[in-house]
């Protein structure tokens, strides 16, 4: 865009965007806009091969995790990739990040667009203004709803230059009557009916019915349009669904959001899986172009984890004065620089922790500034604590607007953000979303720390909850570190001196006492396990604990599983536990990768008996994962049906968090949780499925996010 827009003016995005500049300029120039050929037609131009000619582990960027193009080129434009919408911005800017486009798996191929680093001038420009005309549409057409009147964080640079109210609320009302729809259900008449619809509720035995009636936050009654309406009233607000499917809302029992403090991403391309020479080629122009002290960040794939080159020595060559830290995108082997090491409290006379290892350099004490599985732990809550309550905001706020554009209502996460901290960003927040933190605690070189997060109430804010405590017993196969009978192959064994089987990070015992500490406090015990070795190790301390535990009942959870074995299987549904799985990972199990002990047990475990719920664990596009647990690109025959997917992503869920009397079913008696989808995700090409959003997403009956084209 070269020069700085002038006459900028405010515009509300929808909410769940909060505020852009949109400039007069650019409302001119609308309609010459739309005679340009639409960036998203030419999408398909750019091959799913990288640089270096190998497919990449993702569906192309077509289909993979992308809202429809207009969507989702609004949400890129709206988080900062174009600040102000004044210029594109330049990715060596101190920014935020974690930002919430990030947590989609082709958000890096966007990112290069908008950069301007994968395509000519003109394409640019064409680029540019698709994305200005699309901002436009979307600023005059959508709504977000807030029930709860929450007040936006506005960042600073934004707040400087305008004085708009940072919060706005918009109320539905009945269009027969023009009243407002907020009133409580009286007299047995609904709040709101939806009607005319496909309504997937969840349930085995009746899964389908045509209306819905709402009364008090909760389902009223399901059934047919003749019987719902009878609990239509004169201030009930009616909703015609004009055919559109409806799902009980999305529940992600598994992901990781923490917000991190300001700094420099590095945008590596994880979908491409760069070598060496481009990580690099980036830090040194990270250095390059901020001042001495800023933090550098990046994520890195698997070549990147498993490079032994990459340490502190070769990171202080390029970077002697800025910290950097490297997370590796399964956050079980990250590598840091000396200032980051001397920023985050480590130094060479630190031990290791029970369940972790610092890498020394050879034949000495130096860290080599490689850290894995719970060495990780201190270093990383450390650097999440440096983000601000008002980052910590931004960022959840960021979350939860891209979680109701997909139809999310509840989140479980495991952050490593300290809980305290967090449930204090969670208040300020106020979102709109369901949220369960998980206790996530580190452990020192005495042991675990099972009293961190103790104390904190289970309630500690409206929509927020939290409990239960999740440990790590193993790493994941992208290391190497799961652990495993069969020894590794492929990438992770590469650089391996001696056959590699990963390494289970707690001891048998240490698992007895997790089981007991769970009891005794009573919470939930999330146990991390993919390798068919820990598995084992998890079984046989289920088989022989005493006394016996109904742990069905308490609804004990395995983390990933996918290393199950048949006999494994087999023995799995009479201790009670359950799994939660995340089926984007399948992809990392497809083909010839080294990870053939690897099968991702999905279908097979409904059919043994064993409670099946679904997380993210990566991007957060819910119909990404969909159209793995369909599909399961690494074994076929583990697939499940929609329905079986869609009630794992819901009702399981619901399970996983205690909560399966009353959520994750659009039944009398539950919450009114919902999400109306954009296309029908039961009958739609699977590979269309990542395209799918909600245009209007309920959480306790009220509306809280409601598209454009709905």
């Amino acid at each position: 865009m070269g020069k700085a827009l002038q006459g900028q003016v405010w515009r509300a995005a929808n909410r769940d965007h909060g505020r852009q500049f949109i400039d007069e300029q650019t409302i001119r120039n609308v309609a010459q806009n739309k005679a340009k050929p639409s960036l998203w037609g030419r999408v398909g131009e750019y091959s799913n091969q990288d640089s270096y000619g190998r497919l990449r582990p993702w569906p192309r960027a077509r289909c993979a995790c992308h809202l429809g193009g207009a969507d989702f080129l609004a949400m890129l434009g709206t988080y900062a990739t174009l600040p102000a919408i004044q210029q594109a911005q330049p990715w060596t800017r101190v920014g935020r990040l974690t930002q919430s486009f990030h947590w989609t798996c082709g958000a890096s191929f966007w990112q290069r667009l908008l950069a301007g680093q994968d395509q000519p001038a003109a394409e640019q420009e064409a680029l540019q203004a698709a994305i200005r005309t699309t901002l436009l549409q979307e600023v005059e057409a959508a709504t977000w709803v807030d029930a709860a009147n929450i007040t936006e964080t506005i960042a600073p640079r934004v707040a400087a230059q305008a004085s708009a109210p940072a919060s706005q609320s918009v109320q539905l009302s009945n269009p027969a009557t023009g009243q407002d729809s907020d009133r409580k259900g009286q007299a047995g008449w609904a709040d709101t009916v939806l009607m005319h619809g496909r309504i997937f509720t969840g349930d085995v035995d009746r899964p389908w019915c045509g209306a819905l009636a709402i009364a008090d936050g909760r389902i009223l009654l399901a059934g047919d349009w003749q019987q719902v309406q009878e609990r239509v009233g004169p201030e009930t607000e009616v909703i015609d669904l004009q055919g559109r499917v409806v799902i009980p809302g999305l529940n992600d029992a598994h992901m990781h959001h923490t917000p991190d403090p300001m700094g420099i991403r590095l945008p590596l391309d994880l979908e491409a899986d760069p070598f060496l020479d481009e990580l690099l080629a980036l830090l040194k122009t990270a250095v390059a172009e901020s001042p001495e002290g800023t933090w550098i960040y990046a994520t890195l794939g698997a070549n990147l984890i498993n490079e032994p080159r990459l340490d502190r020595i070769l990171l202080d060559q390029l970077a002697p004065a800025h910290p950097v830290l490297l997370l590796g995108m399964t956050n079980h082997t990250n590598i840091l620089n000396s200032v980051a090491m001397a920023r985050l409290g480590l130094d060479d006379a630190v031990l290791d922790p029970v369940g972790g290892v610092y890498e020394r350099l050879p034949g000495s004490r130096r860290l080599s500034g490689r850290i894995h599985e719970y060495a990780s732990w201190s270093p990383q809550r450390c650097f999440a604590s440096m983000a601000t309550v008002e980052e910590g905001v931004a960022s959840l706020q960021a979350l939860a607007a891209d979680c109701l554009r997909w139809g999310i209502t509840s989140i479980q996460n495991m952050t490593w953000t300290p809980a305290e901290r967090y449930i204090t960003m969670l208040q300020v927040a106020a979102l709109p979303i369901r949220v369960r933190v998980i206790r996530f605690p580190p452990s020192g070189h005495a042991g675990r720390l099972i009293s961190d997060g103790y104390g904190l109430p289970r309630h500690p804010g409206e929509r927020i909850e939290f409990h239960g405590t999740k440990w790590i017993l193993d790493g994941t196969p992208i290391e190497g570190g799961a652990a495993v009978t069969h020894a590794y192959s492929g990438a992770a064994a590469a650089n391996a001196m001696t056959p590699l089987h990963g390494i289970e990070n707690f001891s048998r015992q240490e698992i007895k006492h997790m089981l007991q500490e769970s009891l005794q406090a009573g919470e939930q015990l999330l146990l991390h396990a993919i390798g068919d070795r820990t598995l084992e190790s998890v079984l046989c301390v289920l088989e022989e604990f005493e006394p016996q535990v109904d742990w069905r009942a308490r609804a004990l959870r395995i983390e990933h599983a996918d290393g199950l074995t048949p006999a494994q299987l087999a023995r799995l549904p009479d201790t009670g536990a359950m799994v939660v799985q995340n089926p984007t990972h399948f992809w990392f199990y497809a083909g010839d990768s080294g990870f053939s002990s690897f099968s991702g047990a999905f279908r097979s475990l409904a059919q043994a008996g064993v409670s099946v719920a679904i997380g993210s664990d990566g991007p957060l596009n819910p119909f990404l994962s969909l159209f793995a647990a369909i599909d399961h690109p690494a074994r076929p025959g583990e697939a499940m049906t929609m329905e079986q997917a869609v009630r794992a992503y819901t009702y399981g869920s619901a399970v996983a968090e205690g909560h399966g009397a009353d959520k994750g079913r659009l039944l009398p008696g539950c919450v009114a949780d919902l999400a109306v989808l954009s296309q029908d995700i039961f009958s739609v090409a699977p590979e269309m499925l990542p395209q799918t959003c909600s245009v209007l997403t309920m959480v306790d009956g009220q509306t809280v996010y409601r598209s454009a084209a709905f």
